[in-house]
C-alpha cells in the first residue's frame, strides 16, 4: 500500500505492518517517517534495533544472522536497512530476506526515489505487498501550500491564506529550515492566528532550489517561479554552464518526443519513457505549448549560448539563458 508521509501515523496506530519501504528525495519526511516508526514500534513490542547498509560490500551474513535469530531479552526486533542507490547486489539481496518476514521483525527499507521501473520490480512488489510504502517526496509546488498549512495546525497555529503564501515563498525547497522556523513560531506566538507582520519579522529566509525544479517549472509554464528559481540559482552561484546543458539536454527529449508524436499518441510515447505521472504532465504541458520547428530553434540557441560561456562567463549569457527560458511562456 502506498501511503504519503502525513497518513503514516494514522496507519501504524491501525496496525503495525511487516515492512516499512521509505523511499524518497526529502530529507526530513524520510528521517520523521523512520522516527514515527521506531516510537510505534517500540511501543508495541519491538524493543532492540539493528541498522545495516546495503551500499557496496555490505554484511550479508550479519544480516541473515539477525532475521533468522531470537534475542536473549526480547522477542522483537526492528532491522532497518538503508542505501542510497539500487544494484543487482543489493535488490538480490532483498529479494533473498523477505520470506524471511516474520511477525517479531519489523523491516524499515530505506533508499532515495525510485522510478516506475524500479517499483514494478520484483522485490519491491513483494515487499510493498506484505507492508506500506512511504513516498517521502518533496511536495510538488502545487501542494506545499497543503503542506506548510497542515504543519502549522499540527503546531496549533492558525494562518490566512496571505501567511501560508508568504511561507511558502520563503522555504519551497527546505523542508527542515521550515520545520525549524514553524516550531519557532509555536514557541514566540503559541496557539495563536499568525499575522503577516508576525511571520515577516520573526523567521529567516531559507528557501533553497535546485535545477531541476527550474526545469519543471519552465516544463509547466509557470514564469513567475521559473523566474525566481532561476534568480536565487544565480545568487548561490549556481554554474551556468550546468544549467544551459541541462536545459539543452531538456529541450532535446522535448524534440525527440515532438518528432516521434508524429506517427505515435503522445500518452503511449510518455508511458514508454517509464517517468512519474506528475512528469508526464509536466512534458505533456510543454509539447502542447511547442511545434518541432520551434524547439530546433531552441536548441540552436542553446548551442550557441554554451560556445559563449565556454568562451567567457559573462553576466551576458545569463541574459541569454533567462531569454531561451522566457521562449516556454
Amino acid at each position: 500500500m502506498r501511503i504519503y508521509p502525513e497518513q503514516l501515523l494514522q496507519h501504524l496506530k491501525q496496525q503495525m505492518p511487516s515492512c516499512c519501504l521509505i523511499f524518497g528525495d526529502e530529507t526530513l519526511l524520510c528521517l520523521e517517517a523512520v522516527e514515527q516508526i521506531q516510537r510505534v514500534g517500540k511501543s508495541q513490542g519491538y524493543l532492540e534495533k539493528f541498522s545495516f547498509s546495503l551500499d557496496g560490500k555490505f554484511e550479508s551474513d550479519l544480516i541473515f544472522s539477525e532475521f533468522s535469530s531470537r534475542s536473549l531479552f526480547c522477542e522483537k526486533k526492528i532491522i532497518e536497512l538503508t542505501f542510497s542507490k539500487t544494484s543487482k547486489e543489493n535488490t538480490a539481496f532483498i529479494r533473498e530476506i523477505t520470506p524471511l518476514l516474520n511477525a517479531d521483525i519489523l523491516l524499515i527499507l530505506q533508499g532515495p526515489k525510485l522510478n516506475n521501473q524500479q517499483m514494478s520490480s520484483v522485490w519491491f512488489k513483494n515487499l510493498e505487498q506484505q507492508g506500506i510504502f512511504v513516498s517521502a517526496n518533496a511536495p510538488l509546488a502545487h501542494r506545499f501550500p497543503q503542506w506548510v498549512f497542515q504543519r502549522l495546525k499540527t503546531l496549533e497555529l492558525h494562518a490566512s491564506n496571505e501567511v501560508v503564501d508568504y511561507l511558502c515563498l520563503h522555504f519551497e525547497g527546505n523542508l527542515l529550515a521550515a520545520k525549524q522556523e514553524f516550531e519557532k513560531l509555536a514557541l514566540l506566538f503559541p496557539k495563536q492566528h499568525l499575522t503577516l507582520q508576525q511571520v515577516e519579522q520573526s523567521i529567516t529566509t531559507y528557501n533553497h532550489f535546485s535545477l531541476f525544479q527550474w526545469i519543471d517549472s519552465l516544463l509547466a509554464g509557470d514564469q513567475s517561479r521559473a523566474t525566481r528559481i532561476l534568480q536565487q540559482l544565480k545568487a548561490e552561484g549556481s554554474e551556468l554552464l550546468l544549467l544551459s546543458a541541462t536545459l539543452a539536454n531538456e529541450i532535446q527529449k522535448l524534440l525527440k518526443l515532438s518528432y516521434q508524436n508524429q506517427h505515435t499518441p503522445l500518452a503511449q510515447l510518455l508511458n514508454q519513457q517509464k517517468l512519474w505521472p506528475a512528469k508526464q504532465k509536466l512534458i505533456g504541458d510543454a509539447l502542447s505549448r511547442f511545434n518541432s520547428s520551434q524547439l530546433e530553434k531552441l536548441i540552436i540557441e542553446c548551442a550557441a549560448m554554451e560556445i559563449a560561456i565556454k568562451v567567457e562567463n559573462s553576466d551576458s549569457n545569463w541574459l541569454k539563458l533567462e531569454a531561451i527560458s522566457a521562449s516556454f511562456f
